[in-house]
């Protein structure tokens, strides 16, 4: 039973017409039945013009949503013709009270309070001059029921506001951090694409010099010139790679590339671990299995994850200890850093900006990474990146 008037409400809400026009027939009925003649008791029905008027009350609640000021001063007006024509409403006026609920669930109190002042002086004037029967009794009990019907609407309208707002807010909040993701990305392939400028005027540098010393040597030491060669072929293949991943890079055409300086590779990760240990970082490097010859642009890749993961770590857990592990796989190059937790709560928000572009280095370079906390505490970061295809020739060793 409770399950089929949960069905029943939600149906009434999804449709607010047949909602209303429910309502109204109610009411209808309910002001039929206690409609009587003047100074005449329940069940004293009076003639068909009384009824019809009686009837006519209820009206107005088939347009409450839509015009709700105009449903209360309307419904005013028809009890007083009713009153004014002779007739009692034996059972109360529920239509009055409906009205007046809907526009104080509509509106503030600046709004509300001058239709509803009109509506109950209206009914105050026309009660006593229409059926003054009992107006010191009839008086108290409109007073108390106008009074529980502005404080049950106002309720509403203040609850349903507070409830527009947090709904505002949270929009709003989505939408800021919506707006600071894109920028967070946007930042990030900017700095990708100055370090990838980088990545590809090194390869043409080795390109430029390997062909001048294939020229120069080319008549006298043949081995040697068959060696550069070797060296510019696998070398144009990387800088092509590098080449297609910067154009899917979106770059400010104002922005100006950053100054030439060599970009930090797999080589560089144990200086790197040296200036957080000195920083106060307790950190681990662990290398496993066989070094491999890595493009510039994934050693670069690798080296940042690292560097970003490990800065996370001294930042957002105090007092934690990190390992960086480097794990030479058979087809990829695994890279993991982890921690054991801080001994105080972090500080700031440990998967901000820096994760994000974390994301954007590994999908760029078709590899996958992993973030999340461990058991029992602590944080990990995962990142694979495959090796180059088969017969391609690395251009930098590890």
């Amino acid at each position: 039973m409770l399950v089929f008037g949960e069905r029943v409400l939600r149906a009434l809400r999804a449709r607010p017409v047949l909602a209303d026009t429910l309502l109204a027939v109610a009411v209808a009925l309910f002001l039929l039945a206690g409609a009587a003649v003047h100074r005449g008791q329940l069940g004293e029905l009076p003639g068909p013009f009384g009824l019809a008027l009686a009837a006519a009350g209820a009206l107005p609640l088939l347009v409450r949503r839509r015009y709700p000021i105009s449903a209360l001063l309307t419904a005013t007006v028809l009890i007083g013709a009713f009153s004014l024509c002779g007739f009692r409403a034996t059972l109360g006026r529920p239509d009055l009270l409906i009205a007046a609920y809907t526009v104080w669930a509509r509106y503030p109190v600046r709004t509300a309070w001058p239709p509803s002042l009109f509506a109950a002086a209206g009914y105050e004037v026309t009660m006593l001059l229409g059926d003054g029967t009992n107006p010191l009794t009839d008086t108290v009990i409109a007073a108390l029921q106008s009074s529980a019907t502005v404080l049950i609407g106002h309720s509403v309208y203040v609850r349903a506001n507070r409830l527009r707002e947090t709904a505002e807010r949270a929009e709003r909040a989505e939408r800021e951090v919506e707006l600071e993701a894109q920028q967070a990305v946007a930042e990030e392939r900017l700095r990708i694409a100055r370090e990838l400028h980088d990545v590809v005027s090194h390869h043409l540098s080795v390109i430029s010099v390997q062909a001048n010393l294939a020229q120069y040597v080319f008549g006298s030491a043949p081995n040697t010139a068959r060696d550069a060669l070797d060296t510019i072929t696998g070398t144009t293949t990387e800088a092509l790679d590098e080449l297609r991943r910067l154009l899917s890079v979106l770059r400010p055409p104002h922005q100006e590339a950053s100054e030439y300086r060599p970009q930090p590779g797999l080589k560089d990760l144990p200086a790197l671990v040296d200036r957080l240990s000195d920083a106060g970082l307790t950190v681990q490097l662990c290398i496993t299995g066989t070094p491999r010859s890595l493009p510039s642009g994934q050693q670069l890749c690798a080296y940042r994850v690292a560097q970003e993961a490990l800065t996370n770590v001294l930042k957002h857990a105090p007092g934690a200890a990190a390992e960086l592990g480097v794990d030479y796989l058979g087809d990829a190059l695994r890279l993991r850093v982890t921690d054991t937790g801080g001994t105080s709560a972090p500080v700031g928000n440990p998967a901000g900006h820096g994760l994000v572009g974390m994301r954007e280095r590994a999908r760029m370079y078709g590899g996958e990474i992993e973030i999340g906390p461990r058991e029992p505490a602590g944080f990990a970061i995962e990142l694979t990146l495959p090796y180059p295809a088969a017969g391609r020739k690395a251009g930098e060793p590890t």
